[in-house]
């Protein structure tokens, strides 16, 4: 196997009996520091704990299996593998034990296991029997290997008594159908009551299990993108030509890619688009159908869009009736959705992590085709990423990485490029592929419009590159997130652009309509008037710029994060739902989402004076000069762009007795008549 083993200890019964007990746990201390940069900086203190707790729990966990592996039962174990890493949001097993025709997935409990504890065993097992390739192929099929979950209780005695579940009755008919629970005294009984129940006695071949790739299959995040799907399924419905380029977008990158890889090209290919103009639809759509889907990853730094379809999954399953049918859209039974949704988001890797992981000499085996969302947030060389600086410009380390993961059969990145979107300091756009391209040798498509993009300054050189090839659907121009009035975005770039004369027409078109963009110096007229507007399932809620620091004195926190997933789902009556209008999300935790109604609340970190845009930034008590305008202003436009029926914008009228400075009133006036000016509408008196 290339590269380090996905399990930090792997080797026979008889090679783990003969180690000393500080051996093994020094081995996988080691490993487990030596893998600590790999984490998120935040988490940095809990790894460190976590080393710490892992010296000790080992004390208990060695002897236990020892013990087990010596007796009689024990004897019918032939291999050991210790804390296997799922290379998945930094999830590992325990330990693993193989046997002729079983696997055993076995987690460890200091106490008497729990509800939590026998779901996470028996997710485990499932993640294995979806994603593991050998797995897969030893259990399939009436005369196959079983996946048996174990519970091992390591202090005290576990008093249930030790009962065959038996297997086949849920989904998957090679999972044992609950953990076998025992203590550390009982662990080789339990070895033993399996091997009594086995259905087959082949030999599992344990390097070719270890070297096999664990990578997600297409069929749980089918059910994902389907369900996600059905909250846009009326925007689409209005929009048939927005539908039928996303199709004809799809099917093109999905062409592009089977061509490149058969020819073994290393190729990124280009997908660009206005914000909603369903970008995410066909990256998540490349990766989980087609003859490329088991092989492809979808990799994003959108981490509350993976939180929210995978909490869009859970309530989908938990809202149906009994009197329905027994099987699950997914074709799971429907018992079995708490594990299948606990499974739901191993096709979806967070940008970090893919990246971090790729900074080692790890062989990751992710995938031939990244479908990279948001690709133009990479950063520049030097910027500080997982606690380390980056060696090199972010996107020539991915696909320098790519290249050797894969030294042959080539490779695909499908780069989806957001326009005027960069909302972080150091994040150089779709130029840093470009030039990334040029100086790895890869070859790439892209359309015109994609070309034609302001960020790209030198097109005649890309348009006549030799590496280049057209690709005849490379952008999405139009979006279907605000269905009833497509010219929203357009009033945006207006606004943002400081063309109050643009702006004032597109805002009179609209208006013919029937629609508008309404703006208020009063946050509780907002709220008024959202809830007026909002009825039955309809999602409103409260966004701000993240720099927004002294929406504070309006009861709104920006540095507060509550759980978007919570935010976006949760039923009006539920204080933490966005409905609510209680607390407020920034455009870092948004993008990519959308809410039918919005208020957004504009602070004086954005202002206009003097006919143009200025930013500003936060510094102690005072406000001083950002000369990242365009990042702010795309902050912005993020925020602007997340409703699908209205918007309304709240612009304080700051502390006119001026006895706070960060809020005088100027700040904010010359914002609002802009607006005005622009074509904002004044929000109308509902009492």
């Amino acid at each position: 196997m290339s590269g380090r083993s996905p399990a930090w200890f792997a080797d026979t019964r008889e090679g783990f009996l003969s180690l000393s007990d500080d051996a093994i746990t020094n081995q996988l201390a080691g490993r487990a520091a030596s893998e600590s940069l790999e984490i998120e900086a935040t988490q940095s203190e809990e790894w460190k704990k976590s080393i710490s707790l892992l010296q000790n729990t080992l004390g208990n966990r060695i002897p236990i299996l020892r013990d087990a592996l010596i007796a009689d039962a024990g004897k019918t174990i032939t291999h050991v593998v210790l804390e296997y890493d799922f290379r998945r949001r930094g999830l590992r097993m325990d330990c693993l034990l193989f046997g002729n025709g079983l696997l055993f997935v076995t987690e460890f409990k200091r106490n008497k296991p729990q509800g939590a504890d026998r779901d996470q065993v028996m997710t485990y097992a499932v993640n294995l029997l979806e994603f593991h390739n050998e797995t897969q192929r030893i259990c399939n099929g009436e005369k196959g290997a079983l996946v048996v979950p174990v519970l091992v209780q390591t202090e005290g005695n576990h008093r249930k008594a030790l009962d065959w579940p038996g297997y086949g009755q849920r989904s998957w008919d090679a999972l044992v159908n609950a953990p076998l629970e025992c203590d550390g005294r009982t662990l080789a009984e339990a070895l033993k009551l399996a091997n009594t129940k086995r259905r087959s006695s082949k030999v599992i071949l344990f390097d070719k299990w270890l070297a096999s790739p664990f990578r997600p299959s297409s069929s749980i995040l089918d059910a994902t993108l389907s369900l996600y799907g059905n909250h846009d399924v009326a925007a689409i419905q209005e929009h048939a030509a927005p539908k039928e380029k996303i199709r004809c977008a799809t099917e093109e990158i999905r062409k592009v890619i089977g061509l490149s890889l058969k020819k073994e090209e290393y190729r990124v290919i280009f997908l660009s688009g206005a914000p909603g103009a369903g970008k995410t639809l066909v990256g998540l759509d490349l990766v989980m159908r087609g003859e490329h889907a088991s092989d492809s990853v979808f990799v994003t730094g959108n981490t509350p869009l993976v939180d929210v379809l995978t909490k869009a999954l859970h309530g989908s399953f938990q809202s149906q009736s009994r009197s329905q049918v027994k099987w699950a859209p997914t074709g799971y039974r429907r018992k079995d959705a708490a594990l299948v949704t606990s499974a739901s988001t191993y096709k979806l890797v967070k940008a970090h992590r893919f990246l971090g992981n790729r900074g080692t000499n790890h062989q990751q085996s992710d995938g031939r085709v990244i479908i990279f969302d948001e690709a133009q947030r990479t950063y520049e060389k030097g910027r500080v990423v997982l606690r380390e600086k980056l060696r090199d410009h972010e996107a020539d380390l991915i696909l320098e990485a790519q290249r050797r993961s894969f030294p042959s059969g080539g490779s695909v990145i499908v780069a989806l490029v957001g326009h005027n979107q960069a909302i972080n300091r150091g994040e150089m756009g779709i130029r840093a592929w470009l030039e990334a391209i040029d100086r790895k040798g890869w070859s790439f498509s892209i359309g015109r419009e994609t070309l034609a993009l302001s960020e790209i300054t030198d097109r005649s050189k890309w348009e006549n590159h030799p590496a280049r090839s057209l690709l005849e659907t490379g952008h999405l121009s139009s979006s279907m997130r605000y269905y009833r009035n497509e010219k929203l975005e357009q009033w945006i770039d207006a606004v943002l652009s400081s063309n109050a004369k643009a702006a004032t027409v597109i805002a009179s078109e609209m208006r013919d309509k029937g629609h508008a963009v309404w703006v208020t110096r009063s946050l509780a007229d907002a709220k008024e008037w959202t809830r007026h507007q909002c009825a039955g399932v309809l999602r409103s809620g409260i966004i701000a710029s993240g720099q927004a620091k002294r929406l504070a004195a309006e009861g709104l926190f920006v540095d507060f994060k509550p759980d978007i997933a919570t935010w976006m789902l949760a039923p009006t009556n539920d204080i933490r739902s966005s409905n609510a209008l209680e607390v407020v999300q920034n455009q870092y935790q948004v993008q990519g989402l959308e809410l039918d109604f919005c208020i957004v609340c504009w602070d004086a970190d954005l202002r206009y004076e003097k006919d143009r845009w200025r930013a500003y930034r936060i510094n102690g008590s005072r406000w001083s000069n950002d000369t990242l305008c365009d990042v702010a202003k795309n902050g912005y436009r993020v925020i602007l762009t997340r409703a699908r029926k209205g918007l309304v914008i709240f612009v304080p009228v700051g502390d006119e007795s001026r006895n706070d400075p960060t809020r005088d009133p100027v700040f904010y006036n010359g914002t609002f008549h802009f607006l005005r000016e622009c074509g904002a509408c004044a929000l109308p008196n509902l009492s």
